[in-house]
């Protein structure tokens, strides 16, 4: 066993913030560099920028909330966003305790104007939590959470369109793996001393071979042509005169086979091939983004060339304690896998000798430009970003089925893929089933006959089980002695009122009621009016709100209660009385909903 070393005498942990305290430097948990965030350039506020970037540091910390690039990134420009809104917004405002619930439901309303989806008001929600100077009431303010529109802002593709992807994208991974494959070959000869008989290419004031130009490849990140090096270039002009650089690199391309591409991506992939890759896993196995970006190096668990079996360990953050996995590829459904091993080896052989070492899997070159990384010479998270999906487009050349220009969107290829292969990747069965293949148009198509007869005994099943009546107490039929009490409120429980406590359906004829009050939306015994509407509307939102940060537990747990309350409100209600009862709903309401949800109330 390895033993750890302790730090020594006087150890200080580095800052975190650079001497100016507005660029924040985060260590990721590979023990890599991610940032650094600058937000140098976000107006001041007076103390509000600088109050929020403790916030950033607290949530980005090794305590923090917030752990994979991609979300730090979001991060990092929803805040910044957020300080340049407020001007525009009217929210005049120079610390954050003067941040009142006014002024966020005013960003907030602004913010879901603009995006339906919820991401950045929920990176705001717990930035702000984060920050102690605000204040108690905004804090109430900040709990209420956001969901995910109920129709989703796309559909899944069709499986034409579906399987255009998936082919293209296979396409486009096969000529890079043997790009690189046939690059590293002639590295490998070249450090055998098998010497190769290709013309060789001008590079910084001499002659390199295939081979040695490979090297340098391998030993420095990129090859420099013309303006990014310019001693290079001149001695180039020297041997090869006016054209200079640009007939270097050319001659370097037709040498390397890199074709119209430069002579960088000999050894190392495009983004856009990267792009393809993680679209043949998402075909494949439904991956979302932040998984794909977050892997790592899979193990080998098996002989190579042997029914070799690759075990790749993911993480997938919003899982929460479930967020680590593993997955075993083999076959055919390792092939996508192999390749990405393959095109991205000599990457991490480059960043190695840079002394950046990393099992991060998904590496890209870059020929010119800054990039996150620290080396300015990879890219190793956001490869969606900053027009590279649009790239892929114009490369791929795919059309929809009405013969428009077809567009990569990772969402929608994530949905098609569990639609269109009928099952669930790295969701649960139910959720996959309730929150993809059931809400998608494909799924009535490939399901028509099936669906018909499951709504039907969806519908006689809800019939059944939901016997809670709601109706304004004049209009229940209930004695008139009972009718006053249910009024005044003597025979309320948690969010309805009960008509007999001591002859339950679920408990002893005689004895008091045990049951959850969950399932008074299950018993004929119950009712709810229009006053019980406030607390039947919270439940309902809370419910929701399970349903997103604890998909497991939900199901196992709520689930069928949820679907009765949503049967019995939208059938009994109108939107507009639903609206009208969540602004009448008290915080006295708010607590027993919460104590409730804990199980506090149960007997």
């Amino acid at each position: 066993m390895t033993r750890v070393s302790m730090p020594a005498a006087g150890y200080r942990r580095p800052d975190r913030l650079d001497p100016t305290g507005l660029v924040v430097s985060v260590i990721g948990t590979d023990g890599q560099e991610v940032g650094p965030f600058d937000f140098s350039q976000a107006p001041a506020h007076g103390q509000v920028r600088q109050q929020l970037i403790g916030a950033f540091v607290e949530a980005t910390g090794p305590d923090g909330r917030w752990r994979s690039a991609a979300t730090m990134g979001t991060a990092h420009r929803t805040s910044v966003a957020f300080l340049r809104s407020l001007d525009r917004l009217g929210i005049s405002i120079t610390t954050l305790s003067d941040f009142g619930p006014e002024h966020w439901w005013t960003w907030r309303g602004d913010r879901e104007s603009r995006n339906r989806w919820p991401g950045q008001v929920n990176i705001m929600r717990v930035l702000l939590k984060e920050a102690p100077e605000v204040g108690a009431l905004t804090r109430r303010a900040l709990a209420q959470r956001t969901h995910k529109p109920r129709k989703r802002l796309y559909d899944s593709y069709s499986v034409a369109e579906f399987e255009a992807i998936r082919r293209r994208a296979g396409e486009l991974v096969r000529a890079c793996e043997a790009r690189i494959s046939a690059n590293v070959a002639a590295l490998e000869r070249h450090r055998d001393g098998r010497l190769d008989d290709e013309p060789c290419v001008p590079y910084e004031g001499t002659n390199l071979s295939r081979g040695a130009l490979l090297e340098r490849l391998v030993q420095d990140g990129r090859l420099r042509f013309g303006r990014g090096a310019h001693e290079a270039a001149r001695q180039a002009a020297a041997v090869l005169g006016s054209r200079g650089a640009h007939e270097a690199a050319r001659q370097a391309a037709a040498v390397l086979g890199t074709g119209d591409l430069h002579p960088t991506y000999a050894l190392f992939p495009t983004r856009i091939e990267l792009l393809s890759v993680m679209a043949a896993m998402v075909c494949d196995r439904g991956y979302n983004l932040s998984t794909l970006e977050s892997m790592e190096v899979p193990d080998v668990a098996s002989e190579p060339g042997r029914n070799e079996v690759l075990v790749s360990h993911l993480d997938k953050p919003r899982r929460g304690h479930r967020r680590h996995f593993t997955n075993s590829f083999s076959g055919p459904h390792a092939r996508t896998l192999r390749a990405a091993l393959t095109i991205t080896a000599p990457a991490r052989e480059c960043l190695e000798l840079l002394g950046h070492a990393t099992d991060r899997l998904l590496i890209a070159g870059t020929s010119r430009g800054v990039t996150d990384h620290p080396t300015t010479l990879f890219v190793t998270d956001g490869f969606t970003n900053g027009g590279a999906v649009r790239r892929w487009d114009q490369v791929a050349d795919l059309r929809d089925d009405d013969g428009e220009l077809l567009h990569l969107h990772f969402g929608r290829l994530r949905l098609s893929e569990q639609v269109i292969n009928r099952k669930s990747s790295q969701n649960s069965a139910a959720v996959s089933e309730d929150v993809y293949r059931r809400p998608d148009p494909l799924t009535a198509h490939l399901h028509q006959d099936v669906i018909l007869e499951g709504q039907v005994e969806a519908v006689e099943h809800a019939r059944n089980t939901v016997r809670m009546r709601y109706a304004p107490v004049q209009d229940l039929g209930l004695p008139a002695q009972t009718a006053r009490a249910v009024h005044s409120g003597r025979l309320d429980t948690a969010a309805t009122a009960c008509l007999d406590f001591n002859h339950s359906p679920f408990t002893s004829d005689g004895d008091p009621c045990t049951a959850s009050f969950l399932l008074c939306l299950a018993c004929p015994n119950a009712v709810a009016t229009p006053a019980h509407l406030p607390r039947l509307v919270l439940l309902d939102e809370a419910l929701d709100n399970l349903a997103s940060v604890d998909p497991a537990r939900f199901d196992a747990r709520y689930r069928e209660h949820r679907d009765r309350l949503e049967h019995l409100l939208e059938s009994s209600t109108t939107p507009a009385e639903r609206a009208t009862a969540r602004d009448e709903a008290t915080d006295a309401d708010r607590a027993v909903i919460e104590r409730l949800l804990r199980r506090d109330l149960d007997a």
